[in-house]
């Protein structure tokens, strides 16, 4: 925090620029929230008057004054005074075709360390812990970094996160952590946590499953699912000293993170690194052991608890004419198959053209699609040396895709098209298809797309992929008849210390990409709180399963809160 104030202050001051902070103190009940929450001690109480009074010397800009004030009695003229967000370049491989390098490499040096670390106020109320899914002690771990302490910082992490090097590469940290961040509230660039996590788990291993207690032995715990969710679960209930066994359908454990997410967002070894950890500490996991909703009442015999932590597997398909032909592929099958395809130094010809083994023509791939997951397929394609276009039907405004993404795929030479769809497709050979395309148009995030041009444009391609995200397996709906549930805000029940950190008042930040982060964080913790609930005697559900599509942060915090409420519980079978 000082060494916000000495560099940035005086450079703007000597060019008469700082905050001024204006109270009216018509207005001004003296309640103090303000005062308890600034993180520059601006602020002070005359008991006099019983108002607060403002020192704009030691004020940097926050306004979190302004967002805290139950009765808008402060305003905050004038810039942040803090210093730009450290850059870090995204690498571009000079050879893209059959390259799964990682593209977002982190920090590298500590003093780009520092000084990013050094941007964080240390908030008295941080509403980045709020805006955190699993809750991470964000000000104390980067408080740890300036100490040089990463073992520190991984200590801090661990009391809340059991995948701090996966999630600081795969959240989305704009709509989390960072779009909650003081500075982001205020309008600027929020601290870039997700680098500060990643570099703590670059440089120092992250800890095995330590055993923290005997609190869940004697316990015999069932996992079904081997993804985020099912995770965060076990590695409670091992450090427990519980029994844990999972089931997991896929051949490999990790579920999404496993198959789902190439190796240039996320590399094997780091997306392995768990389930490594879990069977060194005595975790159980039969792969290829996929268990239907009608299974549950045998696992419930032999087990003391359930938990249900099966991620959203199944494809969503857009239902057009043509859809069934055999050149329109699933993302889950392209995603199994490319990676495979690339690692193995093959290109798309070997997975579409059987009697074509050269490889040598480029072949194009039309994505349906312009979320993560599309990306992913897209980028992919480009590795296995094909052309992609990605087509969505929604404005670019609205989409829910993290810009970097974006950013890194158009660099990569995908064609991305917003307000764009697909009308039907047209078998050409037998290995082609002729795709028609229509216009769309959508006048906020609200309301959905409409076809304004059809048959606008026509493209042939090889093959199609439909990527437009994933559901959950419905045949569980007979066991989980509320799931998934709504992470809506209801009117008039809102925490009343939510809404005293100034979260909710943050409004729809830039840095947020416009979305209403205060909402969406609120949101997660009725997810989040529900997941410490059992839907049946003896069984709990986490993750996707709980609430749809979800993140994997989401996934593992409420993987670890239905672990904490069985432990707590101790629920046994009857003999």
């Amino acid at each position: 925090m000082s060494l916000i104030k000495t560099r940035s202050q005086s450079e703007l001051q000597l060019e008469g620029q700082s905050p001024h902070v204006t109270v009216l103190t018509d207005r001004c009940a003296g309640c103090q929230e303000c005062l308890v929450r600034c993180p520059t001690n601006a602020l002070v109480m005359d008991f006099g008057s019983w108002t607060v009074l403002a020192d704009d010397s030691t004020c940097v800009g926050c306004r979190q004054c302004v967002r805290t004030c139950p009765f808008s009695a402060i305003t905050v003229d004038g810039p942040t005074l803090v210093s730009s967000r450290e850059h870090i370049p995204t690498f571009h491989p000079q050879r893209l075709v059959g390259n799964l390098e990682e593209t977002r490499k982190g920090f590298t040096t500590w003093a780009q360390v520092k000084a990013e670390a050094s941007r964080c106020l240390n908030c008295p109320d941080p509403t980045c812990v709020r805006g955190c899914p699993a809750h991470n002690d964000v000000p104390s771990f980067i408080a740890a970094i300036l100490n040089d302490d990463l073992q520190e910082a991984h200590r801090i992490l661990q009391l809340t996160s059991v995948l701090p090097d996966i999630c600081s590469r795969v959240c989305d940290q704009a709509l989390q952590c960072e779009g909650a961040c003081t500075w982001s509230l205020a309008g600027g660039e929020g601290v870039a946590i997700g680098a500060l996590e990643r570099f703590v788990t670059d440089n120092a291993p992250v800890p095995p499953v330590q055993q923290l207690s005997k609190e869940g032995a004697g316990l015999k715990i069932a996992i079904v699912g081997s993804g985020p969710a099912g995770i965060g679960a076990a590695w409670e209930l091992a450090r427990a000293s519980a029994s844990v066994t999972v089931f997991e359908k896929d051949e490999f454990p990790g579920g999404l993170m496993k198959w789902g997410i190439p190796d240039f967002t996320l590399p094997d070894e780091i997306a392995s690194r768990p389930w490594g950890a879990l069977r060194d500490a005595g975790v159980t996991i039969h792969c290829n052991s996929g268990v239907a909703a009608d299974g549950l009442d045998s696992l419930l015999e032999n087990f003391d608890a359930v938990v249900l932590a099966q991620g959203a597997g199944t494809p969503i398909r857009l239902p057009v004419e043509g859809g069934s032909l055999a050149q329109v592929w699933d993302a889950t099958r392209f995603l199994h198959e490319a990676q495979s395809a690339v690692l193995s130094h093959q290109t798309l010809s070997h997975l579409t053209k059987e009697d074509d083994p050269s490889g040598v023509r480029i072949r194009t791939v039309l994505v349906v699609g312009a979320g993560n997951t599309a990306m992913d397929v897209a980028r992919l394609a480009r590795r296995l040396g094909a052309r992609a276009i990605c087509v969505d039907w929604m404005d670019r405004r609205f989409a829910p895709v993290r810009s970097d993404e974006l950013d890194e795929a158009g660099m990569e030479g995908v064609d991305i098209r917003f307000s764009t769809t697909i009308d039907h497709l047209e078998d050409v050979d037998g290995k082609l298809i002729r795709a028609h395309l229509s216009f769309t148009e959508q006048k906020s995030a609200k309301v959905l797309p409409a076809v304004v041009s059809k048959l606008a444009e026509t493209e042939v391609v090889d093959l199609v992929v439909m990527a437009m995200g994933y559901r959950v397996d419905e045949s569980f709906s007979s066991v989980l008849p509320n799931s998934p549930i709504s992470r809506r805000l209801r009117p008039g029940l809102t925490d009343r210390r939510w809404q005293a950190s100034g979260l909710l008042a943050g409004g729809k930040p830039a840095f947020a990409r416009n979305q209403p982060i205060g909402e969406l964080a609120l949101g997660r913790e009725i997810a989040y709180s529900q997941a410490s609930r059992n839907v049946a005697e003896r069984l709990w559900v986490a993750g996707d399963a709980l609430v749809g599509p979800a993140t994997v942060v989401e996934a593992m915090a409420q993987g670890r809160r239905a672990a904490q409420a069985i432990l707590n519980e101790r629920p046994t079978r009857v003999s």
